[in-house]
Protein backbone atom coordinates (compact mmCIF):
# COMPACT_ATOMS: atom_id res chain seq x y z
CA UNK A 1 0.00 0.00 0.00
CA UNK A 2 1.25 3.50 -0.85
CA UNK A 3 2.60 5.88 1.80
CA UNK A 4 2.00 9.63 1.58
CA UNK A 5 3.96 12.07 3.73
CA UNK A 6 2.82 15.46 4.99
CA UNK A 7 4.06 17.97 7.52
CA UNK A 8 0.59 18.30 9.08
CA UNK A 9 -2.31 15.85 8.71
CA UNK A 10 -5.80 17.08 9.62
CA UNK A 11 -8.51 14.48 10.01
CA UNK A 12 -11.88 16.07 9.30
CA UNK A 13 -12.71 18.80 6.81
CA UNK A 14 -15.55 20.42 8.75
CA UNK A 15 -15.50 24.04 9.79
CA UNK A 16 -12.89 23.43 12.52
CA UNK A 17 -10.66 21.20 10.44
CA UNK A 18 -10.82 23.54 7.47
CA UNK A 19 -10.26 26.66 9.59
CA UNK A 20 -7.17 25.01 11.07
CA UNK A 21 -6.01 23.93 7.60
CA UNK A 22 -6.37 27.48 6.31
CA UNK A 23 -4.30 28.96 9.11
CA UNK A 24 -1.63 26.23 8.90
CA UNK A 25 -1.35 26.71 5.13
CA UNK A 26 -1.12 30.47 5.68
CA UNK A 27 2.03 29.78 7.71
CA UNK A 28 3.54 28.18 4.61
CA UNK A 29 3.37 24.67 6.03
CA UNK A 30 2.43 21.54 4.10
CA UNK A 31 -1.01 20.32 5.15
CA UNK A 32 -3.17 17.40 4.06
CA UNK A 33 -6.87 17.23 5.05
CA UNK A 34 -8.69 13.90 4.91
CA UNK A 35 -12.49 14.15 4.74
CA UNK A 36 -14.75 11.11 4.61
CA UNK A 37 -17.57 12.79 2.66
CA UNK A 38 -17.38 13.63 -1.03
CA UNK A 39 -17.80 17.30 -0.11
CA UNK A 40 -17.01 19.23 3.05
CA UNK A 41 -20.04 20.27 5.11
CA UNK A 42 -22.21 17.39 3.94
CA UNK A 43 -25.15 15.78 5.74
CA UNK A 44 -25.32 14.80 8.55
CA UNK A 45 -22.17 16.52 9.85
CA UNK A 46 -22.50 19.45 12.26
CA UNK A 47 -20.90 21.87 9.78
CA UNK A 48 -23.76 21.14 7.39
CA UNK A 49 -26.52 21.19 9.99
CA UNK A 50 -25.51 24.04 12.31
CA UNK A 51 -27.86 26.88 13.13
CA UNK A 52 -25.12 29.32 12.11
CA UNK A 53 -25.28 31.64 15.09
CA UNK A 54 -22.28 33.96 15.50
CA UNK A 55 -22.47 35.04 19.13
CA UNK A 56 -20.50 35.90 22.24
CA UNK A 57 -23.52 36.30 24.51
CA UNK A 58 -24.00 33.33 26.82
CA UNK A 59 -20.49 31.92 26.41
CA UNK A 60 -18.67 30.02 29.13
CA UNK A 61 -15.78 32.10 30.52
CA UNK A 62 -13.31 29.55 29.12
CA UNK A 63 -14.46 30.48 25.60
CA UNK A 64 -14.66 34.23 26.13
CA UNK A 65 -11.29 35.28 24.66
CA UNK A 66 -11.81 33.14 21.58
CA UNK A 67 -15.31 34.56 21.18
CA UNK A 68 -14.11 38.16 21.30
CA UNK A 69 -11.41 37.43 18.73
CA UNK A 70 -13.76 35.49 16.48
CA UNK A 71 -16.43 38.20 16.41
CA UNK A 72 -13.85 40.70 15.20
CA UNK A 73 -12.67 38.30 12.51
CA UNK A 74 -16.22 37.73 11.27
CA UNK A 75 -16.51 41.41 10.33
CA UNK A 76 -14.06 40.97 7.45
CA UNK A 77 -14.05 37.19 6.96
CA UNK A 78 -15.73 37.30 3.56
CA UNK A 79 -13.04 39.65 2.25
CA UNK A 80 -10.29 37.57 3.85
CA UNK A 81 -11.52 34.29 2.37
CA UNK A 82 -12.71 35.91 -0.86
CA UNK A 83 -16.05 34.13 -0.60
CA UNK A 84 -19.59 34.88 0.49
CA UNK A 85 -20.71 33.25 3.73
CA UNK A 86 -23.99 35.19 4.19
CA UNK A 87 -22.69 36.84 7.34
CA UNK A 88 -25.11 39.34 8.84
CA UNK A 89 -24.43 41.38 11.96
CA UNK A 90 -28.01 41.64 13.19
CA UNK A 91 -27.38 41.16 16.90
CA UNK A 92 -28.40 38.56 19.44
CA UNK A 93 -31.36 39.07 21.76
CA UNK A 94 -32.05 36.92 24.83
CA UNK A 95 -35.60 37.52 26.06
CA UNK A 96 -37.25 37.49 29.48
CA UNK A 97 -40.96 36.71 29.70
CA UNK A 98 -41.51 37.33 33.41
CA UNK A 99 -40.28 39.87 35.94
CA UNK A 100 -38.26 37.14 37.66
CA UNK A 101 -36.50 36.33 34.38
CA UNK A 102 -35.86 40.03 33.83
CA UNK A 103 -34.08 40.11 37.21
CA UNK A 104 -31.95 37.17 36.06
CA UNK A 105 -30.95 39.18 33.00
CA UNK A 106 -29.63 42.02 35.18
CA UNK A 107 -27.04 39.62 36.60
CA UNK A 108 -26.49 37.98 33.22
CA UNK A 109 -25.67 41.29 31.51
CA UNK A 110 -23.21 42.19 34.25
CA UNK A 111 -21.49 38.80 33.77
CA UNK A 112 -21.28 39.33 30.01
CA UNK A 113 -19.67 42.72 30.45
CA UNK A 114 -17.18 41.26 32.94
CA UNK A 115 -16.14 38.76 30.25
CA UNK A 116 -15.25 41.64 27.94
CA UNK A 117 -18.49 41.70 25.95
CA UNK A 118 -18.81 45.41 26.60
CA UNK A 119 -21.60 46.16 24.13
CA UNK A 120 -24.07 43.77 25.78
CA UNK A 121 -26.84 45.73 27.48
CA UNK A 122 -30.18 45.29 29.19
CA UNK A 123 -33.15 46.48 27.10
CA UNK A 124 -36.69 47.08 28.29
CA UNK A 125 -39.98 46.08 26.69
CA UNK A 126 -40.12 49.26 24.61
CA UNK A 127 -36.69 48.74 23.07
CA UNK A 128 -37.27 45.01 22.61
CA UNK A 129 -40.39 45.66 20.54
CA UNK A 130 -38.53 48.27 18.51
CA UNK A 131 -35.83 45.71 17.75
CA UNK A 132 -38.34 42.93 16.98
CA UNK A 133 -41.89 44.03 16.16
CA UNK A 134 -44.50 41.36 16.67
CA UNK A 135 -43.14 39.58 19.73
CA UNK A 136 -45.81 38.15 22.01
CA UNK A 137 -47.11 40.46 24.73
CA UNK A 138 -45.47 38.56 27.58
CA UNK A 139 -41.93 39.64 26.72
CA UNK A 140 -40.78 42.17 29.33
CA UNK A 141 -37.03 42.67 28.76
CA UNK A 142 -33.97 41.38 26.96
CA UNK A 143 -30.20 41.14 26.92
CA UNK A 144 -29.04 42.59 23.62
CA UNK A 145 -25.66 42.01 22.01
CA UNK A 146 -25.64 44.16 18.84
CA UNK A 147 -22.25 42.91 17.63
CA UNK A 148 -23.38 39.31 17.26
CA UNK A 149 -25.02 37.84 14.19
CA UNK A 150 -25.29 34.83 11.92
CA UNK A 151 -23.76 33.16 8.86
CA UNK A 152 -24.24 30.13 6.64
CA UNK A 153 -22.30 27.15 8.09
CA UNK A 154 -21.87 25.15 4.87
CA UNK A 155 -20.75 28.20 2.88
CA UNK A 156 -18.33 29.17 5.64
CA UNK A 157 -16.82 25.69 5.83
CA UNK A 158 -16.36 25.53 2.07
CA UNK A 159 -14.87 29.03 2.04
CA UNK A 160 -12.22 28.00 4.57
CA UNK A 161 -11.51 24.81 2.61
CA UNK A 162 -11.18 26.63 -0.71
CA UNK A 163 -8.96 29.32 0.81
CA UNK A 164 -6.76 26.62 2.37
CA UNK A 165 -6.37 24.93 -0.99
CA UNK A 166 -5.50 28.22 -2.67
CA UNK A 167 -2.66 28.46 -0.14
CA UNK A 168 -1.42 24.97 -1.02
CA UNK A 169 -3.38 22.63 1.26
CA UNK A 170 -4.37 19.27 -0.20
CA UNK A 171 -7.79 17.73 0.43
CA UNK A 172 -8.55 14.03 0.12
CA UNK A 173 -12.35 13.94 -0.05
CA UNK A 174 -14.40 10.77 -0.05
CA UNK A 175 -11.65 9.11 1.97
CA UNK A 176 -12.26 7.27 5.24
CA UNK A 177 -9.65 7.31 7.98
CA UNK A 178 -9.56 3.78 9.37
CA UNK A 179 -7.12 4.20 12.25
CA UNK A 180 -4.46 6.43 13.72
CA UNK A 181 -0.91 5.10 13.43
CA UNK A 182 1.23 4.99 16.55
CA UNK A 183 4.89 4.25 17.10
CA UNK A 184 5.83 3.96 20.75
CA UNK A 185 4.08 6.91 22.39
CA UNK A 186 3.91 9.03 19.24
CA UNK A 187 1.09 9.29 16.71
CA UNK A 188 2.83 9.27 13.33
CA UNK A 189 -0.09 9.39 10.90
CA UNK A 190 -3.18 7.51 9.83
CA UNK A 191 -4.30 4.54 7.79
CA UNK A 192 -6.95 5.50 5.24
CA UNK A 193 -8.92 3.88 2.47
CA UNK A 194 -6.49 5.50 0.08
CA UNK A 195 -3.30 4.39 1.78
CA UNK A 196 -1.11 5.24 4.71
CA UNK A 197 -0.25 8.83 5.64
CA UNK A 198 2.77 9.70 7.73
CA UNK A 199 2.91 13.16 9.28
CA UNK A 200 5.01 15.14 11.72
CA UNK A 201 1.83 16.37 13.40
CA UNK A 202 -1.72 14.97 13.35
CA UNK A 203 -4.82 17.02 14.17
CA UNK A 204 -7.96 15.04 15.01
CA UNK A 205 -10.96 17.25 14.22
CA UNK A 206 -13.49 14.64 13.11
CA UNK A 207 -16.40 15.98 15.11
CA UNK A 208 -18.89 13.39 16.30
CA UNK A 209 -16.75 10.57 14.93
CA UNK A 210 -13.55 11.58 16.74
CA UNK A 211 -14.13 9.01 19.48
CA UNK A 212 -13.95 6.12 16.97
CA UNK A 213 -10.51 7.17 15.77
CA UNK A 214 -9.20 8.02 19.24
CA UNK A 215 -10.14 4.51 20.26
CA UNK A 216 -7.73 3.06 17.71
CA UNK A 217 -4.83 4.29 19.88
CA UNK A 218 -6.46 3.37 23.19
CA UNK A 219 -7.87 6.80 24.02
CA UNK A 220 -11.40 6.81 25.44
CA UNK A 221 -12.98 10.21 25.10
CA UNK A 222 -15.65 11.77 27.35
CA UNK A 223 -17.69 12.80 24.32
CA UNK A 224 -20.80 11.26 22.83
CA UNK A 225 -22.68 11.63 19.58
CA UNK A 226 -25.96 13.52 19.75
CA UNK A 227 -28.43 14.44 17.02
CA UNK A 228 -29.54 18.07 17.32
CA UNK A 229 -32.54 19.23 15.36
CA UNK A 230 -33.16 22.20 13.08
CA UNK A 231 -36.51 23.28 11.56
CA UNK A 232 -36.89 25.53 8.51
CA UNK A 233 -40.09 27.39 7.66
CA UNK A 234 -41.43 28.40 4.30
CA UNK A 235 -40.16 31.84 3.21
CA UNK A 236 -41.75 34.90 4.83
CA UNK A 237 -41.17 38.49 3.67
CA UNK A 238 -37.50 39.29 4.13
CA UNK A 239 -36.00 41.33 6.96
CA UNK A 240 -38.89 40.82 9.35
CA UNK A 241 -36.42 39.63 11.99
CA UNK A 242 -32.91 41.03 12.37
CA UNK A 243 -31.44 39.68 15.64
CA UNK A 244 -31.07 36.02 16.51
CA UNK A 245 -33.64 35.35 19.24
CA UNK A 246 -33.52 33.10 22.29
CA UNK A 247 -35.42 33.14 25.56
CA UNK A 248 -34.54 32.43 29.17
CA UNK A 249 -37.23 29.79 29.65
CA UNK A 250 -37.29 28.24 26.19
CA UNK A 251 -35.07 25.77 24.34
CA UNK A 252 -35.03 27.99 21.27
CA UNK A 253 -32.87 29.80 18.78
CA UNK A 254 -34.72 31.68 16.06
CA UNK A 255 -33.36 33.59 13.11
CA UNK A 256 -34.44 34.64 9.62
CA UNK A 257 -32.14 33.64 6.78
CA UNK A 258 -31.55 35.39 3.47
CA UNK A 259 -34.53 33.97 1.55
CA UNK A 260 -36.94 34.97 4.35
CA UNK A 261 -37.29 31.52 5.91
CA UNK A 262 -37.18 31.17 9.68
CA UNK A 263 -34.46 28.81 10.92
CA UNK A 264 -35.34 27.32 14.29
CA UNK A 265 -33.11 25.41 16.68
CA UNK A 266 -32.38 25.27 20.37
CA UNK A 267 -31.02 21.81 21.05
CA UNK A 268 -34.14 19.72 20.56
CA UNK A 269 -33.02 16.10 20.15
CA UNK A 270 -33.33 13.51 17.45
CA UNK A 271 -31.62 10.13 17.54
CA UNK A 272 -28.41 8.96 15.85
CA UNK A 273 -28.91 5.72 13.94
CA UNK A 274 -27.21 2.58 15.21
CA UNK A 275 -24.47 2.83 12.56
CA UNK A 276 -23.69 6.44 13.66
CA UNK A 277 -23.95 7.64 10.09
CA UNK A 278 -27.43 9.18 10.04
CA UNK A 279 -30.29 10.22 12.33
CA UNK A 280 -34.00 9.86 13.00
CA UNK A 281 -36.21 12.85 13.79
CA UNK A 282 -38.50 12.82 16.80
CA UNK A 283 -42.00 14.02 15.98
CA UNK A 284 -42.42 15.52 19.44
CA UNK A 285 -39.19 17.52 19.04
CA UNK A 286 -40.27 18.99 15.71
CA UNK A 287 -43.67 19.89 17.15
CA UNK A 288 -42.26 21.35 20.36
CA UNK A 289 -39.57 23.40 18.63
CA UNK A 290 -42.06 24.84 16.13
CA UNK A 291 -44.59 25.73 18.81
CA UNK A 292 -41.94 27.46 20.93
CA UNK A 293 -40.97 29.67 17.96
CA UNK A 294 -44.59 30.44 17.07
CA UNK A 295 -45.42 31.40 20.66
CA UNK A 296 -42.46 33.76 20.99
CA UNK A 297 -42.87 35.36 17.56
CA UNK A 298 -46.41 34.74 16.24
CA UNK A 299 -45.29 35.84 12.75
CA UNK A 300 -43.60 32.45 12.43
CA UNK A 301 -46.98 30.76 12.72
CA UNK A 302 -48.09 32.40 9.48
CA UNK A 303 -45.68 30.03 7.73
CA UNK A 304 -45.49 26.25 7.71
CA UNK A 305 -42.68 23.81 8.26
CA UNK A 306 -40.73 23.29 5.05
CA UNK A 307 -38.33 20.66 6.39
CA UNK A 308 -36.53 19.47 9.48
CA UNK A 309 -33.21 17.71 9.97
CA UNK A 310 -30.57 16.83 12.53
CA UNK A 311 -26.82 17.27 12.64
CA UNK A 312 -24.58 14.78 14.40
CA UNK A 313 -22.57 16.62 17.04
CA UNK A 314 -19.92 15.68 19.58
CA UNK A 315 -21.24 16.54 23.04
CA UNK A 316 -18.53 16.76 25.68
CA UNK A 317 -18.97 15.78 29.30
CA UNK A 318 -18.70 19.39 30.52
CA UNK A 319 -20.16 21.12 27.46
CA UNK A 320 -16.80 22.59 26.43
CA UNK A 321 -14.52 21.56 23.57
CA UNK A 322 -11.21 19.76 24.00
CA UNK A 323 -8.46 21.61 22.11
CA UNK A 324 -4.74 20.91 22.15
CA UNK A 325 -2.16 18.16 22.58
CA UNK A 326 -2.83 14.87 24.32
CA UNK A 327 -0.41 13.83 27.05
CA UNK A 328 1.21 10.47 26.33
CA UNK A 329 0.43 10.67 22.62
CA UNK A 330 3.08 12.96 21.16
CA UNK A 331 2.35 14.35 17.74
CA UNK A 332 -1.43 14.37 18.28
CA UNK A 333 -3.52 17.55 18.67
CA UNK A 334 -7.29 17.43 19.03
CA UNK A 335 -10.14 19.87 18.39
CA UNK A 336 -13.53 18.35 19.07
CA UNK A 337 -16.45 18.29 21.51
CA UNK A 338 -17.85 21.71 20.59
CA UNK A 339 -21.26 20.60 21.89
CA UNK A 340 -23.43 22.49 19.43
CA UNK A 341 -21.89 25.94 19.90
CA UNK A 342 -18.54 25.86 18.12
CA UNK A 343 -19.31 27.33 14.70
CA UNK A 344 -18.87 30.99 15.65
CA UNK A 345 -15.46 30.26 17.21
CA UNK A 346 -13.97 28.67 14.08
CA UNK A 347 -11.86 31.65 12.89
CA UNK A 348 -10.24 32.00 16.31
CA UNK A 349 -9.85 28.25 16.90
CA UNK A 350 -8.15 27.87 13.52
CA UNK A 351 -5.66 30.60 14.35
CA UNK A 352 -5.03 29.37 17.88
CA UNK A 353 -4.42 25.72 16.94
CA UNK A 354 -2.12 26.69 14.06
CA UNK A 355 0.02 28.70 16.47
CA UNK A 356 -0.01 25.96 19.07
CA UNK A 357 1.28 23.53 16.44
CA UNK A 358 4.41 25.61 15.92
CA UNK A 359 5.10 25.80 19.62
CA UNK A 360 3.71 29.21 20.51
CA UNK A 361 1.96 29.81 23.81
CA UNK A 362 -1.80 30.19 23.34
CA UNK A 363 -3.20 31.11 26.77
CA UNK A 364 -6.69 31.66 25.38
CA UNK A 365 -6.96 27.86 25.06
CA UNK A 366 -6.03 27.18 28.70
CA UNK A 367 -9.58 26.56 29.88
CA UNK A 368 -10.26 24.25 26.94
CA UNK A 369 -7.07 22.19 27.06
CA UNK A 370 -7.37 18.56 26.04
CA UNK A 371 -5.59 17.52 29.24
CA UNK A 372 -8.97 17.89 30.98
CA UNK A 373 -9.84 14.49 29.54
CA UNK A 374 -7.81 12.83 32.31
CA UNK A 375 -9.43 14.90 35.07
CA UNK A 376 -12.92 13.40 34.98
CA UNK A 377 -13.82 10.61 37.37
CA UNK A 378 -14.23 7.31 35.58
CA UNK A 379 -17.68 6.65 37.04
CA UNK A 380 -18.82 10.10 35.86
CA UNK A 381 -17.54 9.36 32.35
CA UNK A 382 -19.32 6.00 32.30
CA UNK A 383 -22.57 7.61 33.43
CA UNK A 384 -22.24 10.34 30.80
CA UNK A 385 -21.55 7.87 28.00
CA UNK A 386 -24.47 5.82 29.26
Amino acid sequence: MSVTKSEVLIIGGGVMGSAIAYHVARQGRQVLVVERSEEVASAPAASWASAGGVRRQGRHPAEAKLAVEAIERWRTLEEELEAGVQYRRGGNLLLAETDAEAEQLVTFVREQQDLGFTDVRLVDRLEVTALVPGLHAGVVAGSYSPGDGQADPALTTRAFATAAQHLGATYWKGTAVLALLIEGERVIGARTGRGEIQAEQVVLAAGAWSDELAGTVGLRLPIKMVALQMVLSTPAPRQMLQPVLSAVSRALSLKQVNDGSFLIGGGWPGDPTADRRSYMLREESVKGNWEAACELLPLVGQQRIARAWCGLEAQSIDGLPFIGPIMGLDGLTVAFGFSGHGFALAPAVGRAVSEQLIGRAVPELDGLRAGRIESFQQDAVEEFLG
